[in-house]
């Protein structure tokens, strides 16, 4: 479901634009949410917690943060809004680390690929002042120095509230994903893990799955022989290896149910590549080429 039009208006905006905000995770995303904010939200101020310290030297350097912690307990302190950017594992830990250092006041959210279970985990800790959340902005690309300002413009951010979730929170959560230029929906946990096993999680599994191929089954120098439509296809196959363990594992189910369609899939094309079925073929084809002019493209085009 999308947010409610309009609720965006029960919310002062200049309340928002002033709040202050805590970053955990200066990689990618929460470099880039600190990026947008100094541009777009300037009156926001930001505390970064992270576990380099040159990295928040560098943050320092750069503007990006009026704080900088390796302490989680102080990053949080005052913060209204505080955004876990990290992987989903550590997610829980920091969730008990914050939890009673939180203001009366302040929302937890967070910017992971898996919702299910992180939504159970962090709820448990942190009570109906968390709601999960997911920008579907990202790249190959990793860490600080791939943040980009404008790579929320445009792009889907999922918010995953539970019945228990207070209006004022899905209201709060969703202007700050607004105010980064997101356009925000949201649904059940399991609905978006279900929806981002298909559309996400299974294109970085074929990508890896069809390098592994050509590594697998043709001559080294193969490669260097592909052409757009390779390269377009596994761009996503360089992205960080761990990371992407992480949120595979932790969405495995409904990637692996996603994986078992898939083949089925190709298997049914392969049955009529085998009898030469032009006219099967063409359909499967144009069937395909009907459906995916009506894809929204009109964000920056490294979406995760």
């Amino acid at each position: 479901m999308s947010v409610p039009a309009g609720s965006e208006a029960r919310i002062p905006v200049e309340s928002h634009l002033k709040r202050r905000v805590s970053i955990f995770g200066p990689g990618l995303i929460g470099g880039s949410i600190a990026l947008t904010l100094r541009g777009r939200c300037p009156g926001t101020v930001i505390s970064i917690w992270g576990r380099n310290a040159g990295l928040l030297d560098e943050i320092t350097r750069r503007g990006l943060a009026d704080t900088v912690h390796t302490n989680a307990e102080e990053a949080v302190q005052g913060a209204d809004l505080s955004i876990f950017c990290t992987p989903v594992g550590i997610m829980p830990g920091l969730a008990v680390t914050i939890a009673p250092h939180l203001s009366e006041h302040a929302i937890v959210t967070d910017a992971g690929s898996v919702k299910a279970g992180v939504v159970e985990k962090l709820t448990s800790i942190l009570g109906d002042r968390f709601l999960g959340g997911h920008p579907m902005a990202g790249s190959e690309r990793s860490g600080l120095a791939a943040a980009r300002a404008d790579l929320f413009e445009g792009a889907p951010c999922i918010l995953t509230p539970l019945p228990t979730t207070p209006a004022w929170t899905l209201e709060t959560v969703s202007l700050f994903w607004s105010s980064l230029g997101s356009q925000v929906t949201a649904m059940s946990p399991e609905a978006h893990d279900r929806l981002v096993a298909r559309l996400s999680h299974l294109p970085h599994a074929i990508a890896f799955a069809l390098v592994n191929l050509v590594a697998s089954s043709l001559p080294p120098a193969s490669s260097l022989l592909a052409g757009g439509s390779f390269r377009d296809g596994t761009r996503v196959a360089a992205s960080d290896p761990a990371l992407w363990t992480g949120i595979l594992s932790e969405n495995r189910l409904e990637v692996a149910m996603a994986i078992r369609e898939m083949s089925e899939i190709l298997n049914s094309l392969a049955r009529i590549l085998e009898k030469n079925d032009t006219a099967a073929i063409l359909d499967f084809l144009k069937r395909a080429g009907e459906h995916r002019p009506h894809l929204p493209l009109p964000y920056p085009d490294e979406i995760l």
